[in-house]
């Protein structure tokens, strides 16, 4: 490409072997998103949520010569998934899934190839369960979803049609040389039932077309991949960064993330246009807010217009409240808030915090200062929303030391059970809300809110510090029951480690790096609990216990070693950790599997056990962090300074073009000496 960036075949991951698949490659269209079957051409496809999996769509399934095969290996493409047997007595198949843009679509193409020596006749079959429409090859399913009618059709007509109970058979037969090959496809829309007529002209439609439509899949993939990086371009309010190294590993990660960013777009909801959802297997339109969070300065500058909208309602959602809006904003809905105190978390405990830092990153990456004294929805001021939630500790109950108390499992980790009450982590973040909150105040010309924000943390500072392990590196927890437990946890390490990057002295850095070095970090992949944790033998879901970890943790966990002062360490574990892209974009969390589970060398791949979903916006977080970390734009409130320790030998060279900052494009050129901003 003219821009430099990968292609998205460049993109793609590598044939894995079935065996070591736990969690099957998806394909999204910008609207929905599917997940390829086991089998060679059966998927699952349910616009609204697929979580548990539901089969949406009639499961067509391949034989040939009369054998059902599954398939062996798997590949991922931004664009389609493949899978393929090269080994079904003596015939090689390979399949290739899409989706049309923006359309409630599935398209496949079934390749068949004679790898044996002499000329054979080969029988395809595709058993679509249904019924049989009046044109005598067309298949109708409104068995799968109350009120929604599935239609499916394929591109050529079969050589023969038949009815078995309640499943349409198509077959095709087809005099193959060595070598020789041979293609049929299908395709398969749906709607209501009361737009039955409409859905099957759209399937119609996309079958009679079927080579346009199915290039097509690619080619609005391209262009909006083309787009991610182009700046004044036709579809997103902003753009990306263009990462140049000969790093081959970091501009894996980078562009990987931009993958999952992308994949995870969503253009249907009335928040916004250009929306960024958590996860495609969830209900329609969830965005949690902690997922999110991860990608803040990512999305800043690709989509500041849609950020900005969608910050409006996260601003005047309720941190504690227990009902959805708890956990997750709903894309669908654009009014609404919840106005009850609540005297405990009922939600997430992390709200708080990575609501403001995703507003501060907002308002530093974009440099709208003026969003600030915006009115919202409840009648605060933006600048008031945010005092609300950097103090938003203050009225929670307390525990030892008047420490706030975050809660139980389901407001932290959910599958840690001594990760709970006053810990470090969220009390730490309130010290730095507070602080950044005094800069905007500071900005804002109001010196005695700050003086008061500044004077405030000063007080909770040492009552946090008083948590620390000394020698140990770890952090500890107040119970409510009296017991101060430690806790060996990639969270505290990251969001105290960063909170408090100030004020750790240069002991307490080094022994906080060591444990996570020594207990944490793997090969390819990180254990987000150390095996030493006490509750290591009770905390086995994949994102926060000893035997995985959620994909976001690892970027963070780099930056968190960056920043206290092992830049190093950390890009080289950032680096190893690409090899596990061969799988696909990033996920909710990657696990470690087989009997060698618990060793440093321990395999990995993407989880699905214990809710674990594919794509998951917190991946991002790998394209963040070369952006604020690596090459250090990290712009401060008020614009003093735009590149953080821009001395900072870096242990790469790499430039970062066409930033977008103040209405300017610029680029950072990184290397040996630092960090050196060229104005473009």
């Amino acid at each position: 490409m003219a821009l430099g960036i990968p292609t998205l075949d460049n993109l793609a991951g590598d044939w894995i072997p079935m065996e070591q698949v736990e969690n099957m490659p998806a394909v999204h269209n910008f609207n929905h998103m599917l997940v390829v079957n086991r089998d060679l051409t059966s998927y699952f496809y349910y616009p609204g949520g697929i979580y548990p999996w539901k089969k949406g769509h009639p499961m067509t399934t391949l034989t040939i010569d009369g054998q059902e095969y599954q398939a062996t290996e798997t590949r991922c493409f931004p664009y389609k998934a493949l899978r393929r047997n090269r080994y079904c007595n003596g015939t090689s198949v390979e399949t290739d899934t899409r989706m049309i843009n923006e359309s409630r679509n599935v398209m496949c193409r079934i390749t068949a190839i004679n790898t044996t020596i002499l000329q054979r006749r080969i029988t395809l079959t595709l058993r679509v369960p249904g019924k049989l429409m009046a044109d005598g090859i067309g298949v109708s399913n409104g068995t799968l979803r109350l009120g929604v009618v599935s239609i499916v059709r394929p591109a050529r007509k079969p050589d023969a049609v038949s009815v078995e109970k309640d499943t349409v058979i198509w077959r095709w037969v087809a005099e193959l040389p060595k070598g020789g090959s041979t293609h049929i496809e299908f395709t398969a829309g749906d709607e209501v039932s009361t737009q039955n007529a409409q859905t099957d002209a759209n399937v119609t439609k996309w079958a009679t077309g079927f080579n346009s439509y199915f290039d097509a899949c690619k080619t609005n993939w391209e262009d909006r991949w083309a787009d991610a990086f182009t700046p004044g371009n036709k579809h997103f309010s902003g753009h990306l960064p263009v990462l140049k190294s000969n790093d081959a590993a970091l501009m894996r990660n980078y562009y990987v993330g931009v993958w999952t960013m992308l994949a995870l777009e969503r253009t249907q909801f009335p928040v916004n246009k250009r929306s960024f959802i958590t996860s495609g297997e969830r209900e329609d339109g969830t965005q949690f807010y902690w997922d999110a969070s991860m990608q803040s300065t990512t999305w800043a500058l690709l989509e500041p217009t849609g950020m900005k909208a969608t910050l409006r309602r996260w601003l005047v959602q309720n941190p504690r409240t227990g009902q959805a809006s708890g956990y997750a904003l709903d894309l669908r809905t654009v009014k609404g808030f919840d106005i009850t105190h609540y005297n405990r978390i009922n939600g997430y405990a992390f709200n708080a915090c990575t609501i403001f830092k995703t507003i501060d990153e907002y308002l530093r990456v974009t440099n709208d200062h003026a969003f600030l004294d915006e009115k919202l929805e409840n009648g605060k001021s933006v600048i008031a929303a945010m005092d609300a939630l950097a103090t938003d500790w203050e009225t929670l109950p307390k525990g030892h030391d008047g420490l706030a108390n975050y809660g139980e499992n389901n407001n932290l980790l959910e599958c840690a059970p001594a990760y709970i009450n006053c810990v470090s982590s969220c009390n730490a973040q309130d010290i730095w809300m507070m602080r950044q909150m005094a800069k905007w105040y500071l900005l804002h010309n109001n010196k005695v809110r700050a003086k008061e924000l500044e004077t405030e943390a000063a007080a909770l500072l040492p009552k946090v510090m008083s948590l620390y392990e000394p020698g140990a590196g770890v952090w500890n927890a107040w119970q409510l029951n009296g017991k101060r437990v430690e806790l060996r946890h990639c969270v505290d390490f990251i969001y105290t480690g960063n909170a408090l990057k100030s004020d750790l002295s240069a002991t307490q850095k080094s022994e906080m790096v060591s444990f996570v070095k020594q207990e944490l970090l793997t090969r390819d992949w990180m254990r987000a609990m150390s095996l030493k944790d006490s509750a290591a033998i009770n905390s086995d879901r994949p994102d926060h216990g000893p035997m995985g970890a959620y994909d976001g943790w690892v970027p963070l966990t780099v930056n968190t070693m960056w920043n206290l002062g092992d830049p190093g360490s950390a890009y080289k574990f950032y680096c190893r950790t690409a090899v596990v892209t061969s799988e696909g974009p990033f996920a909710q969390a990657r696990e470690f599997f087989g009997p060698n589970r618990t060793a440093y060398d321990a395999p990995v791949r993407i989880a699905a056990r214990q809710g674990c979903m594919k794509e998951c916006i917190s991946g991002v977080a790998f394209s963040d962090v070369v952006i604020t970390t690596f090459f250090g734009f990290v712009p401060e409130a008020g614009n003093k300074h735009v590149v953080a320790d821009p001395s900072t030998p870096r242990p790469f060279s790499g430039e970062l073009r066409n930033i977008h900052f103040a209405g300017k494009e610029f680029t950072l050129k990184a290397g040996h000496n630092g960090v050196k901003i060229i104005s473009e």
